[in-house]
Order: C-alpha cells, then structure tokens, then sequence
C-alpha cells in the first residue's frame, strides 16, 4: 500500500476576529431634537491592526419593513455622533464593521426608538387666560417639559366650555394607524386634530366618520371614547363613542370597517326608538368586547356587545345588590372604568347614584359584563357636603370615593362596617382628580390633582395614594408638579410610539471573499443586511 504525497499548497492563517459591543440594548431619542452618540467597543483576537484597514458603516432599518428603499445609512465612522432626523418610529440599527484587506464583515445590533417631542406624556385640556378652550402638554418624551397653548393658531376656531380631551391609544399594529387621533371635545363643538402637531380643521369632526339610515341631528360632538387598554393605553381594535347629544356608535373592528353605522343607544325591544345615553361608557379596561350605557330617559342600564347593533336589558332579583332598572327618582350621578380587580377580570365599574325622595346616595360595583359586584349606601353623617360635589373619584386598590367641594378634596370610606371620611384642605381651587389608569407607571395608585388661581393659573399635581386599609395619605411627588397651565378640566395619557423591542445584541462575522479562511459566528445565523 502506497502513500500519496499531497504537494498542494495551503496556507492556513489565523483570522484577527472582531468582536463589536457596546451598542447599548436600546436607545430612545427625539426627532429633529436629540443627537445619537454611540462608542462601541472593538475587542480583537489578535493584534489591533491599524484601524484605517476597517470600513465602518451605521444602518438603520424600520422594525416594520424589510424593504430595500427603506434602509438608511446614518454614520460612516468608528463612533456614531447623528443628529436624529430620520422619521419617528422604531428601527434596528446596525453596526457594520468591514475588513478592507480580508472582507470579513463582522456586525452587531441595537433598537432604536425615534420620537416626537408630543409623543410621550399628559395632555391636559381646560380654559386659558382668556377663557377659551386650549391644551397644554406635559411632553416626557426626553426632558419633561412643557408646551403651552397648543390649540391657537391651530386651524381651528376659538372655542369655549372644555369637556375632555381623549387620545384614542397607542398603535399596535400598522393597519390600526389611520384610526389614530386626538380629540378635543367641548361644549360648542369636538374636533380631532393631529395627535403629533395638534393642527386641524373644520372637517375634522365625527360625523363624516358614520353612515347611517336614522335622522340625526346636524352636529354629533364626541365626550367620551372607549379605545385603549389600561396599563400602556395600547389602541383596541374595536371603539365605542358616546356624543354630547346622547347617541352612541360602535365599531367591533377596524379590521372588518372604518364606518360607524346606525346607533346603537337603542334597545332591542324598541330598535326604532332612540334614547338619549349618560356621556359615559361602563366598559373594561382590558380589551374592551362590549360595555354598559346608562339611559337617561328610562332610568335604566343596558348591556351591548362587541357586535350588537342594539341595547338589551339586565335581569334584577329581589336580593340583589342594587337593581339594573332605578326605582323612580334614582339617577346616575357620576361613572367611572376602574382597575378594581374584585371578582377578577380588568377591573370593575362604578356607579354613584342619587336619590331625589331621599336625597341618599348609593354606589354600585359591576361588572362591564352585566355581572353585579357589590351595592353600598353612602353614610351621609360620615359623607358631609357629598351632595355639593361635582367632581369624584373612584380608587382602584381601595374602597374609596373621593369628592370634591371648593379647596376641599374628601374621601369616604365606603367599605361596609368600616366607613370612614378624611378631608384635605389645599391651597387653591381643586379643578380635577384623576387617576392614573392609562401610563402603566405605578400600581393604579397615583392621583392627579389639578387647582388654579389667578397668579399660577393652573398647577397639576401627582400624589401617590397610600395602600394601608386603616387610613387615607397622600403623598405629593414633588418632580410631579407642573404650574401655568390652563385651568384644568380634564388630562389623558399620551403615548404614541410603538413598543420599544427588548432585542439582544449579537455579533456576527462574514465570510466575503472565496479565500479559505478560519472565522467563526459565534453560534448565530448570518443576517442580510
């Protein structure tokens, strides 16, 4: 047996392997305001060679596209310094690291989130020093700061009487982008306006948004909105609208149509008859399949589904809690979508009710589904003033209402065999108390406080309401406090940006060349870039 003498010449070398780090796991940067700096470490396996003989190359690419066109290249040195104006939206970026002798390619990867300075934080609505309707926002897309007057010189007339103002939620998918809007309601008209400029116009109103074959009256103005989950305020893909004229509309999903057609404040026993409907929606916090309407006319709460064209009734027993259907004289005061987890799901809704013969009050604890919870009568020797307050709050990790008279901000106990009052005297005027459901920040705990007088016009203010069961503390977040603003009448959490991806960075190592060459890719797949 013969040996064979390979003669072939091989001429094996190590590889001077890059390994690319330091690109941080994401970065979050504002439009047209910030510039991106970025060091990345460069760690050799041999030798550092002269770093002229490497091509660097920073690449972004919408976390949304894969098309070629929309590939940007942003930096073209070791170390990235780029004044950010790429269109607001989530990106990989990519760094590109070439050897120039050798054509390896070695590459790592980071998220990058793009926003506008009115992307991210609180937009507050109410009366500015001359009365008429205007938004402030409390920006906290970078630095938190504030933005006046935002409506004038918008495009559209000067308004009066504020009502609310509602941002219809985050995108979580593309197809969802167009039904993104702002809506400032008021007493004399409801526009929605660019969620992003806040610009709009006079055809920027709802009724171009419904097609339907009842007569409605000429103008159908927007109050309150069901479109967002709590904790994050990302959009649903269904909406229920309630207008200043008692009509309600609903859209299952945008998916199957962007119209709203024929009300559905009607009953399905009387499909012709219209009722005018509270301007509120009892609805759960999570995704939103359905909800309840109050109807003014009969006294009565009526249960709708995400795909109901009509109202229909809610069955009473003798021994429940409270009734669906209101003995005569009983209406509804005040409502309100809490994260109050009693009985499970997303959180329960609140009823205040009045009773004109007594002039009692009571408080019901539902279900959006239609189930009933609990139903309390408020102790009025304990709930002094209660029938002077305009504005209330319902907690969602406590049995608490608080209300307000003047300076004054009340909270009763209404937990039975426990009833209690506290009372906190402020300085000024209390114009709003809100809870926080929307931001995802705390735990459904912190509460803002609006007040105004005429030298500091209108402050806002977050305090943190204490857990212990026992007794009633505020505490004030001091960063959390905002002064000059419009006197305030209602805020809503804004947060415009599609979800920061949690992405690991990775390198990896290219062979570019047909040489044989000894590399490596660290165990990971080679990406197309």
């Amino acid at each position: 047996m013969a040996c064979y003498d390979d003669k072939g010449s091989y001429d094996y070398k190590e590889v001077n392997e890059i390994e690319v780090d330091s690109l941080g796991k994401s970065h979050s940067v504002i439009f047209k305001k910030d510039t991106l700096k970025i060091t990345p470490l460069l760690k050799f396996t041999e030798d550092s060679l002269s770093l002229d003989r490497y091509a660097y190359e920073w690449l972004v690419v919408p976390s949304t596209s894969t098309e070629e066109l929309t590939r940007e290249v942003i930096g073209t040195e070791r170390n990235l310094e780029y004044f950010v104006e790429l269109e607001p939206a989530t990106y990989t970026l990519y760094l590109k690291v070439r050897d120039k002798v050798t054509g390896l390619l070695w590459m790592n990867y980071t998220s990058l989130v793009v926003r506008t300075a009115t992307s991210l934080g609180w937009l507050v609505i109410g009366e500015d020093a001359e009365g008429f309707v205007n938004l402030d926002m409390v920006a906290m897309a970078g630095d938190t700061i504030v933005l006046y007057n935002q409506l004038s010189n918008n495009g559209l007339p000067r308004l009066k009487d504020p009502k609310s103002v509602v941002y219809t939620g985050r995108v979580r998918m593309s197809s969802y982008a167009p039904h993104e809007r702002l809506w400032i309601a008021t007493g004399e008209r409801s526009y929605h306006v660019n969620p992003s400029t806040f610009e709009g116009d006079l055809s920027s109103t709802f009724e171009p948004l419904v097609y339907s074959y009842f007569e409605l009256p000429e103008q159908l103005n927007p109050v309150y909105m069901i479109t967002k989950a709590a904790g994050g305020g990302m959009m649903n893909s269904s909406r229920t609208v309630v207008c200043e004229e008692g009509h309600v509309f609903h859209i299952s999903s945008f998916l199957s149509s962007s119209e709203y057609a024929d009300p559905i404040n009607r009953t399905t026993v009387s499909p012709n008859v219209l009722f005018k409907a509270y301007p509120y929606i009892f609805a759960s916090l999570g995704y939103a399949s359905g909800g309840i309407l109050y109807d003014t006319d009969n006294n009565q709460f009526l249960r709708y589904t995400s795909y109901s064209t009509t109202c229909s009734s809610l069955s009473d027993k003798a021994d429940d809690a409270f009734p669906w259907v209101q003995p005569e004289g009983r209406t509804l005061v005040y409502g309100e979508n809490t994260m109050d987890t009693e009985g499970g799901g997303y959180g329960n809704s609140f009823a205040l009710m009045k009773d004109a013969g007594t002039n009692g009050y009571y408080i019901y604890k539902f279900k959006a589904a239609g189930q009933k919870v609990a139903g309390y009568e408020v102790n009025k020797s304990l709930a002094t003033d209660i029938d002077k307050a305009e504005l209330f709050a319902f907690a969602s990790n406590r049995s608490i209402l608080l209300y307000v008279v003047g300076k004054t901000l009340h909270a009763y106990d209404y937990k039975r065999g426990y009833e209690k009052k506290y009372s906190v005297e402020l300085e000024d005027e209390i114009t709003m108390v809100k809870f926080d459901i929307f931001s995802g920040y705390g735990d459904y705990n912190d509460l803002y406080v609006a007040t105004y007088n005429s030298t500091t016009r209108g402050t806002l203010q977050k305090y943190v309401l204490g857990t212990d069961q026992n007794t009633f503390e505020l505490k004030p977040d001091e960063k959390c406090k905002w002064n000059g603003l419009v006197k305030v009448k209602d805020i809503d959490w804004k947060n415009g940006t599609l979800h920061i991806q949690r992405i690991e960075t990775r390198a990896f190592t290219q062979d570019t060349s047909t040489a044989k060459k000894k590399s490596y890719i660290n165990n990971q797949r080679l990406l197309s870039i």
